[in-house]
C-alpha cells in the first residue's frame, strides 16, 4: 500500500500511512481534490473557478484558500503534490493509491488471470457511491462529471462481482454474499438474479 491513499468510493477519505486524515470542511475543496486526482493534467485557474465557484463567491480567493488546505493535506515532506502557479494547477498522483483507478484497472484486466482473493480485494474497494454526498448539483459541469464517474464505478464493480460469482460456482456459501451485492447494485440484471436464486436453492434458503 502506498503511503498516501485517496478513497473516492463512498465518502471521500485521504489516508496517510494507514490513518485517515481530517478533511477540509469545504465540500468544494474536497470536490476539487477528487477532480484533480482523476484528471491528471494541468488546469487553468479560470476553468476550475467556473467548475466549482459562483462569481459572487470571489472564486479566485476561494481557489487560493482551497489550494492552501489541499497542500497541507496531500503534500509530502519531500514532494509538493499540488503543483500550481498563478494561472494553473495540477495534482501529482505519482505513487498514490486511488481506489477508483485500482478498481477500474482490475475490472479491465484478464479476469481468468486473477485469483478469487484478488477479485474479493477489488470488490471490497467499493464502499458506496462515488463521492457520496459531494454531488454539488448546483454546479452542472461538476455534477455531470460526478454522475458519469459514479456510473463507471458501478459498471466496474458489477463486472468484478459477476466474475466472482462465476469463479465461486463450486463454493456457493462464499459466492452468496457477492451474488446478493450484485443484485443490490444491478437490480435489473436478469443473469445476476438467476445466479442468486440458483445459489439460494442450492443452499436450501
Amino acid at each position: 500500500m502506498a503511503a498516501l491513499a485517496l478513497n473516492l468510493l463512498g465518502e471521500l477519505e485521504v489516508v496517510r500511512d494507514g490513518r485517515p486524515l481530517p478533511l477540509p470542511p469545504s465540500k468544494k475543496t474536497r470536490a476539487l481534490l477528487a477532480y484533480l486526482a482523476l484528471n491528471p493534467r494541468s488546469f487553468r485557474r479560470e476553468t476550475l473557478c467556473e467548475l466549482l465557484w459562483e462569481i459572487p463567491d470571489d472564486p479566485r480567493g476561494s481557489w487560493r484558500w482551497s489550494l492552501s488546505k489541499l497542500r497541507r493535506l496531500v503534500d509530502d515532506g519531500d514532494r509538493a503534490r499540488i503543483v500550481a502557479d498563478r494561472s494553473s494547477v495540477a495534482l501529482d498522483t505519482t505513487g498514490m493509491d486511488i481506489d477508483v483507478l485500482t478498481l477500474r484497472s482490475l475490472a479491465g484486466a484478464d479476469q481468468e488471470a486473477l485469483t478469487v482473493d484478488e477479485l474479493e480485494s477489488a470488490s471490497a474497494l467499493y464502499r458506496g457511491n462515488f463521492l457520496e454526498g459531494l454531488e454539488l448539483s448546483s454546479f452542472h459541469d461538476f455534477h455531470a462529471w460526478c454522475i458519469a464517474e459514479r456510473e463507471n464505478a458501478v459498471r466496474d464493480q458489477t463486472a468484478i462481482l459477476h466474475h466472482l460469482v462465476s469463479h465461486l460456482a463450486d463454493q456457493p456459501e462464499r459466492a452468496l454474499p457477492h451474488a446478493r451485492s450484485l443484485v443490490l447494485l444491478a437490480p435489473y440484471d436478469e443473469a445476476a438474479r438467476a445466479d442468486l436464486i440458483r445459489l439460494l436453492m442450492h443452499l436450501h434458503h
